[in-house]
């Protein structure tokens, strides 16, 4: 099996466990520690703990921080990542132009030989006829289109 793989291994299920029940204590803790009064802590020995103020401003900070990542940085990242409307890049990219030279006209092609083991059953003109009925349905293959002729037909028609 990979290292690297998402796929269940025992040792990743025996550190999802343990870490399922740290977490689990951890919070139980945090609850005990932000509804018991100090005093109960002071008569068990426990003199030594952080102000309560703590007990609400971490999760809100951590909270602000992640709806500030949420809905202003990561959609930032976006905007800055995207070409501007006067770039080429907004109009064609590399895969389509790739595309555009490899592209088979479908006009141009022309339907095999024969291969039928016995000729006298063989449906190859009905298959041909059915063939050139789709290949005037069929839809274009997907390509970029060149902005010369997109501007003709939309300024010049």
């Amino acid at each position: 099996m990979p290292e690297h793989t998402p796929a269940p291994t025992p040792s990743r299920a025996v550190y999802g466990f343990a870490m399922f029940l740290g977490f689990k204590i951890f919070f139980i803790i945090y609850i005990i520690w932000s509804v018991i009064p100090e005093k109960y802590f002071e008569k068990v020995g426990i003199d030594f703990l952080p102000q309560r103020y703590w007990a609400i401003a971490v999760p809100i900070y951590v909270l602000s921080t992640l709806t500030l990542f949420a809905f202003v940085i990561y959609p930032s990242f976006g905007l800055i990542m995207t070409p501007d409307v006067d770039d080429i890049r907004t109009i064609m990219d590399k895969v389509g132009k790739k595309r555009k030279n490899n592209e088979i006209k479908l006009e141009e092609y022309q339907s095999p030989s024969c291969v039928c083991k016995n000729h006298e059953k063989c449906a190859k003109e009905y298959f041909d006829v059915k063939e050139m009925n789709s290949k005037q349905k069929r839809i274009p293959v997907l390509r970029d289109l060149d902005m010369w002729t997109v501007s003709e037909s939309l300024y010049l028609n």
